[in-house]
């Protein structure tokens, strides 16, 4: 057993190294190795011969059936194994926005698009932020009376995606809630006391974004997160390529992050529409709210404000060259609550095949081929 251990970690370590030589970082390199083997010999859904078909064109196995890949369109999509091999696209500036408290420094002019940021819990300390109010201290108590004060407050990882590890508070004047649960507020004391507890970066506690009332109509107990690719190709201006808005389900609960109805949002009127529901290995078609049985259909509000204002940002951070911004769009404008620097592109491409689009197209071509001639120079 010991001999057979040795040999696979070895094989292992190897396969890695060969990985990373090849263009892939030392932080992608061994999550490529394992969802490659998990696809071959663990995915029940794809058969052999499709596993080695998907994987031998850059793809994982699943992707056939999701994006509907055939020998004819899958050069239309941009690889996983590519996409992946292209981290990190914006190199150490990355950190500007993967940070979501750097993230709230670096954007201090623009600091109205932003949550108000109260406070950053960690190291067993509650630390005041720039946003909190006057008269409010460093304390349990100050943070549960900022509750009650604002009734609404978000809680999340300083570095995280996909909605992991985050809260949503509440306080109607009489009963506490977390995650719309009705809570004894000293549930609320322990779990603050979890997160001065949290290692590494900690948590913010932040406002708590609702959604515009007429995406309320829709869906009103998530904040309907609207997803906006920016890039900017060398010596250009940045360009928004795309954008989709989520919807969150009852099964979601307080995030839409997870699973959620997808629509997507036309560049230049903002109309958004053809709602899809991600399935996992495929994608269905979702026109009405399942819950709310309201038309997954509709406008943007301040749309032009929003790709104005989304262009700008991006004009003021010129060394990132590419972000996902994801975005809150609220009854007097919009505000940002995270800026992706990798972010997932499986519903992204199921909408918009990145290279069909002209403009992406280009810029992830760039991107390739930069990547390969910096391996040859190895």
């Amino acid at each position: 057993m010991k001999i057979l251990w040795f040999i696979k970690s070895t094989l292992r370590k190897l396969i890695i190294r060969k990985l990373i030589f090849s263009g892939y970082s030392s932080y992608f390199a061994p999550i490529v190795y394992r969802r490659r083997n998990e696809d071959l010999f663990k995915n029940k859904k794809t058969t052999i011969s499709q596993k080695i078909w998907a994987q031998k064109r850059g793809f994982f196995s699943d992707s056939i059936s999701f994006y509907g890949l055939t020998d004819g369109n899958y050069s239309e999509y941009l690889s996983d194994f590519d996409y992946y091999r292209l981290h990190p696209i914006n190199g150490p500036y990355s950190k500007w926005i993967d940070d979501k408290l750097t993230l709230r420094y670096i954007l201090q002019p623009f600091a109205e698009y932003l949550p108000e940021y109260y406070y950053h819990i960690h190291n067993n300390e509650i630390l005041r932020l720039s946003d909190c109010p006057e008269g409010f201290g460093q304390t349990i108590q100050d943070v549960i009376n900022l509750l009650k004060e604002k009734r609404h407050l978000a809680a999340k990882l300083v570095s995280g995606s996909l909605g992991k590890g985050f809260y949503k508070l509440a306080f109607d004047g009489q009963d506490f809630f977390i995650n719309n649960n009705i809570s004894p507020e000293e549930e609320v004391r322990e779990l603050i006391i979890t997160w001065k507890q949290t290692e590494n970066v900690g948590y913010l506690i932040t406002e708590y974004l609702q959604a515009s009332k007429d995406l309320r109509k829709i869906w009103s107990e998530s904040p309907n997160t609207m997803r906006i690719m920016v890039i900017r190709e060398r010596d250009q201006i940045p360009r928004i390529v795309l954008s989709y808005i989520e919807f969150g389900l009852e099964s979601s609960g307080v995030i839409e992050s997870v699973n959620g109805i997808y629509c997507q949002v036309d560049q230049v009127t903002g109309c958004f529409s053809d709602g899809k529901i991600d399935a996992g290995d495929k994608v269905l078609d979702c026109r009405y709210h399942p819950d709310s049985l309201v038309l997954c259909e509709g406008v943007i509000p301040h749309w032009s404000q929003v790709t104005d204002k989304i262009i700008e940002i991006s004009s003021y951070l010129p060394q990132v060259r590419y972000m996902g911004f994801d975005v809150v769009i609220t009854d007097d404008g919009f505000k940002i609550i995270e800026i992706n620097s990798l972010q997932g592109i499986m519903m992204i491409q199921y909408f918009y095949p990145l290279l069909s689009n002209e403009m992406s197209k280009e810029f992830f071509n760039m991107l390739i081929k930069e990547k390969k001639a910096g391996c040859k120079n190895l």
